[in-house]
């Protein structure tokens, strides 16, 4: 079972909050979102989500990884993958994990 701080879940919140909030004022969209853990970051929950906007009239996406910690200091993975292949690999041993349900989780700290 995933363990997560109070200051963990309230961070996730938070984060969860601002990409609804991205696309409820209309500057772009947040799509497939995902909440997650990595055997190899035991201590992190990611979240993984698509972001679509307009940049000086032309479209634009970026598909982001965010990880907090248990302190729920907030910052963005997306730069520590070599290549594609590293991200993807990375990915695939994610798991997802539903932070709304707190049979899912246990609550530490």
């Amino acid at each position: 079972m995933n363990k997560v701080t109070t200051k963990q879940l309230g961070a996730m919140k938070q984060l969860l909050l601002n990409l609804k909030e991205f696309g409820d004022l209309k500057y772009g969209t947040i799509g497939n979102v995902v909440v997650m853990t990595h055997k190899l970051m035991p201590t992190s929950i990611m979240v993984k989500y698509e972001k679509n906007f307009t940049t000086m009239g032309q479209r634009d996406y970026e598909n982001r990884i965010a990880s907090v910690d248990i302190d729920g200091n907030i910052s963005f993975i997306d730069d520590k993958f070599k290549d594609i292949f590293e991200r993807s690999a990375f990915l695939s041993e994610c798991k997802e994990f539903d932070i709304d349900n707190p049979n899912h989780y246990e609550k530490i700290d």
